[in-house]
């Protein structure tokens, strides 16, 4: 399923516009909830500031990511699976990967025919 709907409010933060967004998927579960800032450029509010969170279509979290204010990595990176467990952990210093941590092998589902 794909993304069919997204709110968006407008907040002020240390002088600047920032616009929270969730978006959901079309059964109404919650795709991704993130706060973004416009960027260098303004084609668009597309600049991730703090954490962002996406989820799978099962409502289970799929990935938490750090960003500081300037919209790059910065902290710890949360992977996880479809049942909710902890499958990896990258950490990052301003946009560097300073460490990985491979917790679980994610699972491969297998198509049937």
């Amino acid at each position: 399923m794909s993304k069919t709907k997204t709110e968006v409010t407008f907040v002020e933060r240390n002088g600047r516009t920032l616009s929270k967004r969730t978006a959901y998927y079309e059964n109404g579960q919650i795709a991704e909830i993130g706060t973004y800032s416009i960027g260098q450029h303004s084609w668009g509010w597309n600049v991730p500031v703090g954490v962002v969170k996406t989820y799978f279509e099962n409502g289970q979290l799929k990935s938490e990511l750090a960003y500081n204010e300037s919209g790059v990595l910065d902290g710890d990176c949360l992977y996880f699976d479809q049942n909710g467990e902890l499958i990896k952990r990258l950490t990052y210093s301003k946009d560097r990967l300073v460490k990985e941590e491979i917790l679980k092998e994610p699972e491969v589902l297998e198509e049937k025919f």
